[in-house]
């Protein structure tokens, strides 16, 4: 904790002082019960969602998917770089169903220690990847901007009174840009645009704008996503958020916070409609006007 805090106090001076900022590890951020992105993103999925997750006492802590690892590693190998050795470690392919591939692999596990394991082809596919986003003159440039990886700012929403917090993966020293590292099965504009609206990144892209203005005082002037796909040839795109997904993410997240502090207060956290809901077909099933059908959408998951 930074110079003036005293013990463990969050104190809200430092919330709105942004004192937290590059105080925190991951895994203490994410173990910190100030609201973020992803809180809201439950929130939004009913307030029984965000009690199951982060409030029920019997609640098991979701273990992290394969493409939810390779995720976490690729941030590190391309955002920092000289950590990754540290984090992380290739697994050995050996046949462990033998004596000599039981020793090999024992003798891995030792030097291995605290460090994560990937396995070969999980390895090559996040160089691969990473070499992609370098390769890329305009990602390659907005990564090489001086800045820092994955810092913590806190602050307290004036509107609900509620801590908030927010991790960006890459803030410029100059405090200009944030660039946010994705993961995509299809980084053109037709197929990121329908990620935009499946995973709500215009929340994020607005809730790390204000929350780093919230925390430090200065309003970054552009969020940047560089989207990498997962397959070959691994194509990467750039594309800076429009002022309209910053405004519609904002009036959003502000909905989802006002649920949650009334739910908060009220102690209660309904699910999804106790009546009987008419029900129709999606939108894209519809026929146009014209009586064509329209292409269902492809939506990724991770």
């Amino acid at each position: 904790m930074g110079e003036g805090s005293k013990g463990c106090r969050v104190c809200a001076d430092a919330i709105r002082c942004g004192l937290l900022r590059y105080a925190m590890d991951n895994a203490a951020y994410h173990a910190h019960p100030a609201v973020s992105k992803s809180h809201l993103d439950l929130v939004a999925k009913s307030p029984l969602h965000y009690w199951a997750r982060y409030i029920d006492l019997k609640r098991e802590l979701p273990e992290p998917t394969p493409a939810m690892r390779i995720g976490t590693a690729l941030h590190t190998l391309v955002l920092e770089q000289d950590q990754f050795e540290e984090r992380y470690i290739t697994a050995p392919q050996v046949d462990r169903r033998t004596k000599a591939g039981k020793e090999a692999w024992a003798e891995f596990e030792a030097e291995a220690g605290d460090r994560e394991l990937i396995a070969a082809d999980d390895r090559a596919q996040i160089s691969r990847m990473a070499e992609a986003v370098w390769a890329h003159p305009a990602a390659a440039v907005l990564l090489h901007w001086e800045g820092k990886a994955e810092t913590t700012h806190m602050w307290t929403d004036p509107a609900t009174g509620l801590a908030c917090k927010c991790r960006p993966d890459w803030l410029t020293n100059d405090g200009r840009l944030i660039v946010d590292l994705k993961t995509t099965e299809d980084a053109s504009p037709a197929g990121f645009r329908k990620s935009i609206g499946a995973f709500r990144y215009h929340v994020q892209s607005s809730w790390y704008l204000d929350g780093v203005q919230a925390a430090t005082g200065n309003r970054p002037e552009q969020f940047l996503f560089v989207c990498v796909e997962k397959k070959p040839p691994y194509a990467v795109a750039v594309y800076a958020a429009a002022p309209v997904i910053v405004t519609i993410g904002a009036e959003t997240a502000a909905r989802d916070l006002d649920v949650l502090a009334t739910c908060k207060q009220a102690g209660a956290w309904p699910g999804y409609s106790d009546q009987i809901e008419p029900i129709s077909l999606p939108g894209w099933m519809m026929p146009r006007p014209d009586g064509s059908m329209q292409q269902p959408p492809e939506i990724e998951t991770y």
